[in-house]
């Protein structure tokens, strides 16, 4: 078992919590004038060790006689910086988010996204359920939108789903225990610390607009006739009017705290179990964006359809569980399908023959007819 840390986070107050030292730029700005605007800003980056050891002095995070060895990049983030830094002590991860994506840092973000990260890792430490499989929050710097996180060693994400990898069992119920004790403990609770709006309305553009927008993304290198497929889509005025009304549903408050990005690059697995990580999207919302988002990305990964079934009803009969909408949560699922098929967040999926326009069909179906069988029912005919 990990050595759990206890957290060393920076302000502590609601007021403090909320307090940005350091504002977003007054303009979008690329990622190099963004660095030069603010110089005495703590940057860090993959193999500077110098500056990581530098901010970890600077703010007491170092023991007496501890010193940085080293730090390379902790994976394949898509929104955050995030380094594997190695002491003479331990092995930690650094998350430092920036006013872009990381992957692709010519799109703007919320500087301020670590703090709602900070926060969900600070809430659900207090639930035993998810505290057992969440990394523990070393600390954190809002100036620097800096979280230190627990290492999980040995621990690999479960994008290797979508290279054909099934679920086991004990797996699938272990992430549908873990939405069951979000949602539950955070149920009408006062959740005025999650709005997350300005990350909200990222996800919300990428998700219900840019895919469906004339986005120059060349949809024919993943699969042939992929883009007027997508074109097709575009002008089913029925299927628009569902999107956009969806879009809608998902600005608005809901009742509980959402991971916001359930799916398999938010999952590790070790011997010891499945971890749940990267909650920087979370935002009191419908509990049916988690349940969509991962029976989504069940049915990208070409998992079997009774794995599907079996994540629901283990939610579903959980006796904790909030009701759920199912056509509700067919909707989210449908709409996370089709953007992670010709919008901007691909997947590492290989080039495909015809599995793309058929599932995109699938998740129009799924879509108009609250189904969620639907978005297996073309690929295995």
């Amino acid at each position: 078992m990990p050595q759990r840390h206890a957290a060393a986070v920076g302000c502590s107050s609601a007021h403090a919590r909320a307090r940005a030292v350091v504002r977003d730029p007054p303009e979008p700005m690329n990622r190099d004038e963004t660095v030069a605007a603010f110089p005495d800003f703590p940057w860090l980056a993959v193999d500077d060790r110098t500056s990581v050891e530098r901010l970890f002095g600077s703010r007491g995070w170092l023991v007496p006689g501890e010193r940085v060895l080293n730090c390379c990049s902790a994976g394949q983030g898509n929104m955050n910086l995030t380094l594997l830094v190695k002491t003479t002590d331990r092995t930690l991860v650094v998350k430092q988010a920036r006013p872009w994506v990381e992957k692709y840092d010519h799109i703007a973000a919320p500087w301020d996204r670590s703090i709602y990260e900070q926060r969900f890792y600070a809430r659900v430490a207090q639930i035993p359920e998810l505290a057992i499989c969440s990394p523990s929050l070393v600390a954190s710097d809002e100036r620097a939108r800096v979280l230190v996180l627990e290492h999980i060693p040995e621990s690999n994400d479960l994008t290797s789903l979508y290279a054909g990898h099934q679920l086991s069992k004990d797996e699938v119920q272990a992430l549908a225990n873990y939405l069951v004790a979000l949602h539950a403990a955070t149920y009408s609770e006062d959740l005025a610390d999650f709005p997350n709006r300005e990350m909200r309305a990222l996800n919300h553009e990428h998700i219900f607009r840019v895919p469906l927008a004339d986005n120059g993304i060349d949809l024919d290198s993943y699969e042939a006739g992929l883009r007027r497929a997508a074109d097709e889509l575009r002008a089913d005025s029925q299927y628009m009017t569902q999107v956009a009304q969806l879009g809608e549903r998902y600005l608005d408050d809901g009742p509980c705290l959402v991971h916001g990005d359930f799916f398999p690059g938010s999952w590790l697995r070790n011997a010891e179990r499945i971890w749940v990580i990267d909650p920087e999207f979370c935002f009191a919302g419908d509990p049916e964006v988690d349940l969509g988002c991962a029976i989504a990305h069940l049915s990208l990964s070409d998992q079997q359809g009774k794995i599907a079934e079996a994540f629901l009803d283990t939610y579903r009969d959980h006796g904790s569980a909030p009701h759920v909408d199912v056509s509700l949560l067919v909707r989210y699922a449908a709409v996370e399908v089709m953007r992670r098929l010709i919008g901007v967040a691909q997947l590492p999926i290989a080039p495909t023959d015809g599995w793309r326009r058929s599932l995109l069909q699938c998740a129009r179906d799924a879509m108009l007819e609250g189904s969620w069988e639907a978005l297996w029912s073309r690929k295995q005919a």
